[in-house]
């Protein structure tokens, strides 16, 4: 009796053990609130999903439940302006929330948000620097200082490469960890396609289950579609007065298409320079199509206008939804797409003067100038 006693006492802490290991208790303190209701969600592709909700007792909440690989979770109450992300895996966690300092928060007991910190300490430093160089950025755009504005254009693309290194040295060195496709997946922007394929394999195969990893081979395999060398993806989208037009239209040309917004800083600085392209190269049969992730049509016209793009134009006004930016994988902004006379991929975002030498190449040496024709006196 004592034996078959202790085999089922033995069993039950076993049980538990287990089930600790495969369910998650998150308690957590809210500072200075002590009601309302406090929400577990999640991001999913384009909208939230609401994974719990509870109210608060004397500031304080519990949720229960289980997953199985980590996930980022965030810990919200959208009223109080309180929005806080927590690496969420099974087992016990503790948080303590400060409202007026949301970065101040504290939370134990997630391996997972133990690493996840690492990185984020680690880039917090060039996001710094960013910061600094946006600012002078804008000040000098604003005063018209293209000296400036080219001179931080030029710092600002160093410093994109030193955090784009630094996602790919922690990403290789944590290639166990599910922080480490979470955080390729939320900077993909960042990377062409061999730099994915080069960071994808280093991730341990217990991963290949994560929403993460899925995405970003879901995002290689689009990158692989419209890579150089492949026939260009046809789409027809309406022009600026509503009526259809077809990227297979512009066949027997030399087409740019362009991806581009009003809203878009880097993108109307970049403008110039396509306009710069197009009056040289037009008449020797290169041609642009600009596809726009407006949402607005009204600025969507506008920044045509002001920015003398003399070429046709396109847009479904979805914003990132924008079907035809979701068929060539643009994830950020500008970004553009040269094709040959057949449409063939044979350029990916060239910019300035690397746009110039490219059509110099396919087309010859640009157009000369137009004269006036007014005479010296």
């Amino acid at each position: 009796m004592k034996k078959l006693i202790f085999i089922l006492l033995t069993g039950i802490i076993l049980t538990s053990c287990t089930g600790n290991k495969d369910r998650y208790t998150l308690k957590g303190a809210i500072k200075g609130i002590d009601t309302g209701m406090v929400f577990l969600q999640k991001f999913n592709a384009d909208n939230w999903q609401k994974i719990d909700s509870v109210k608060l007792d004397k500031g304080k909440f519990t949720f229960k439940g289980k997953l199985g690989l980590p996930e980022m979770w965030f810990i919200a109450m959208p009223d109080k302006q309180v929005f806080v992300p927590v690496f969420m895996e099974n087992g016990k966690i503790d948080v303590e929330i400060y409202p007026d300092s949301a970065d101040k928060s504290k939370i134990k007991g997630s391996a997972s948000q133990d690493i996840y910190q690492q990185f984020v300490t680690l880039s917090e430093e060039v996001s710094r620097k960013m910061e600094v160089v946006y600012r002078e950025w804008k000040n000098a755009r604003d005063a018209n200082d293209s000296a400036t504005m080219k001179r931080t254009d030029s710092i600002s693309g160093t410093l994109d490469k030193e955090l784009k290194q630094k996602l790919i040295d922690f990403a290789k060195a944590n290639g166990k960890s599910v922080v480490a496709p979470y955080i390729i997946m939320r900077n993909s922007w960042q990377f062409e396609l061999p730099d994915l394929e080069a960071i994808v394999v280093n991730f341990d195969t217990a991963l290949n289950a994560s929403t993460y990893t899925q995405a970003i081979k879901k995002r290689i395999g689009i990158l692989q579609s419209v890579a150089i060398g492949k026939q260009a993806p046809d789409f027809t989208m309406n022009d600026s007065i509503g009526n259809p037009v077809a990227l297979s239209s512009l066949k027997g040309k030399i087409v740019l298409i362009d991806f581009w917004t009003s809203w878009c800083s880097p993108c109307r600085a970049e403008n110039p320079n396509v306009v710069k392209a197009y009056q040289s190269y037009h008449k020797k049969g290169f041609d642009i199509l600009g596809c726009s992730f407006d949402q607005n049509r009204d600025k969507w016209l506008k920044a045509i206008r002001d920015d003398k793009l003399a070429w046709g134009h396109v847009s479904d006004l979805k914003g990132w939804g924008n079907a035809a930016g979701k068929l060539y994988g643009v994830n950020s902004i500008p970004a553009n797409v040269l094709l040959d006379k057949d449409q063939k991929i044979i350029a990916r975002n060239l910019r300035g003067e690397e746009l110039q030498k490219k059509l110099s190449e396919l087309l010859g040496p640009m157009a000369p100038e137009k004269k006036s024709g007014k005479k010296k006196k």
